[in-house]
């Protein structure tokens, strides 16, 4: 993460995103720092995370990086944050850096809130702000994502 400051955008736009697992909330917790399990799921439609790539520190400060891989091999997309914050299994904040050369202009924080309901788990993912030309492109890159990780929780 650079120290430097990004530019703000006019509005603060947010993705956020609800949903509901049918699983305990310390395993859907873990999915979210375990690499095997990161490696299975947090990659878009079209998208893979080869499990070499995925490199976890999960405490304050540490990292989440891993790469994320078209299917046709046409393009990687790296991802890289920082735990700015971290209470398992309730909360994960996370902060990444601008990334103009693919659309994300501004640091962004992405923050997961997990919360147990019945025998499951409801995840609440907010990450923003977002340039407006990428806000819808990220709902439906977190959609798919989020589809994924139920398969894992439910396989």
């Amino acid at each position: 993460m650079t120290s430097e400051p990004s530019p703000r955008p006019a509005s603060r736009r947010e993705v956020r995103i609800t949903r509901l697992f049918r699983a305990p909330r310390e395993l859907v917790f873990k999915a979210w720092i375990d690499p095997d399990q990161v490696a299975a799921w947090w990659a878009p439609r079209g998208c893979e995370v080869p499990r070499e790539t995925v490199e976890i520190e999960p405490h304050v400060g540490g990292r989440i990086h891993f790469s994320m891989v078209e299917l046709d091999g046409a393009a990687v997309y790296r991802v890289r944050f920082e735990i700015v914050e971290i209470s398992e299994p309730e909360l994960l904040v996370l902060a990444s850096d601008p990334e103009p050369e693919i659309g994300l202009l501004y640091a962004m924080i992405t923050r997961a809130v997990f919360e147990a309901e019945g025998d499951g788990t409801r995840v609440t993912v907010t990450q923003g702000p977002h340039a407006g030309e990428t806000q819808d492109g990220a709902a439906a890159g977190w959609l798919g994502c989020l589809d994924k990780l139920e398969r894992l929780l439910t396989s």
